[in-house]
């Protein structure tokens, strides 16, 4: 009788992840090209032609996964990391670079808690840009439409989906770093930088509508009277996908204000962007973007991009891509230090070089 009663007890023991099923996936991006690069705003300083990494997207291994808690549900993380340009101390892997968080789903929608893509991003780089916003080449839009990638210690909702209506809504007291204001930010004293987002969408059919409003707040402090006091974020986008072709535009505004008086910087920016399916995997692209800097007590500082490219999938997890952009800057812009450079998905080195005209062909491939 006891013998029956242990023989139970441990089939009862091995049927225990009936409470919860989980799954963990390993994905990722490998992506290398030839990219020239040139008409630099630097004197004495030419063209660059190079084999880079991260060139239509940033090379990158994850892990995500999900469990099913019952009564619909379930919990779930990603943990992405990084990898540079190419294979020298530059290309080790960053673990906080990318995106970090957990989360819980349910009929109610989403929440998540962690470093994340800030809502603006998402639409611009799901639904607008082509070439993929900041993740796309050298004609990527995020070369001229300036905007906030990710958001660290974010706590964000995704609502559900209710006849082609949704919004996602964030919010942070520490956006950038622990405890710093760093990042390019204008400050970096240790102190909380606060940031929320709101933004609403429709997509329904060939239709989307999206709207995007986001504020950076960073406090001024005593002997850093030249940084940013806050930066204040709105903008309007919408596709139309007619088989033939899909036309896309977006206009926004980024109020950059300062601590110092009489220092603030308004960006009003937009574009218009296009795609054309050629046969089953190919993929023409094309935008053209402008910005306006309205600069406190000077002239306004004008760019402009306009770019073009081809992209084919050799597989549901490999392409063959190329692109080619042109930026032009005014005497007011460079000046004033808000000129518009050529980037690609990891392109801080690019853009370093002031380069205003840039050509790509690579290979992708995910996993």
């Amino acid at each position: 009788m006891q013998k029956k009663l242990i023989a139970l007890a441990v089939a009862g023991l091995m049927s225990a992840p009936a409470f919860a099923q989980s799954n963990v996936t390993i994905y990722g991006v490998v992506d290398y090209g030839y990219q020239w690069t040139g008409d630099s705003r630097i004197d004495g300083l030419d063209s660059r032609s190079a084999l880079d990494g991260g060139v239509s997207a940033g090379n990158r291994i994850g892990f995500k996964g999900t469990e099913d808690l019952g009564n619909g549900l379930k919990a779930g993380f990603v943990y992405e990391m990084g990898f540079g340009r190419s294979e020298t101390a530059g290309g080790t892997v960053g673990s906080v670079n990318r995106q970090s968080y957990v989360s819980l789903s349910g009929g109610f929608g989403t929440v998540a808690l962690g470093r994340q893509y800030a809502p603006q991003h998402l639409m611009i780089v799901q639904n607008i840009d082509p070439f993929g916003f900041g993740k796309g080449t050298v004609a990527s839009l995020a070369n001229i439409y300036m905007g906030d990638a990710r958001l660290d210690n974010l706590a964000a909702y995704v609502s559900p989906n209710w006849g082609g209506f949704s919004f996602v809504a964030g919010w942070t007291n520490n956006f950038s770093g622990d405890e710093t204001r760093g990042n390019g930010y204008g400050l970096a004293t240790s102190e909380d930088g606060r940031a929320w987002a709101f933004s609403p969408s429709y997509k329904n059919g060939p239709v989307y509508v999206g709207l995007n409003l986001h504020q950076i707040h960073l406090n001024s402090a005593s002997g850093n009277a030249a940084g940013t006091d806050a930066i204040k974020v709105w903008d309007l986008a919408g596709t139309y996908d007619f088989g033939v072709v899909k036309l896309g535009a977006i206009y926004g505004v980024r109020d950059v204000q300062a601590v110092a008086a009489n220092s603030d910087v308004k960006f009003k920016q937009w574009a218009l962007t296009a795609a054309v399916p050629v046969g089953a995997a190919g993929k023409i692209q094309a935008s053209y973007g402008r910005r306006k800097a309205e600069i406190d007590g000077s002239s306004d500082g004008k760019s402009s991009q306009w770019g073009i490219g081809y992209e084919h999938a050799l597989s549901k997890r490999t392409a063959i891509y190329t692109a080619y952009a042109d930026i032009n800057n005014n005497n007011a812009a460079e000046t004033a230090g808000v000129a518009a450079s050529i980037g690609d998905a990891t392109g801080a080195n690019i853009a370093s070089g002031a380069y205003e005209r840039g050509f790509n062909v690579g290979v992708r491939h995910s996993f």
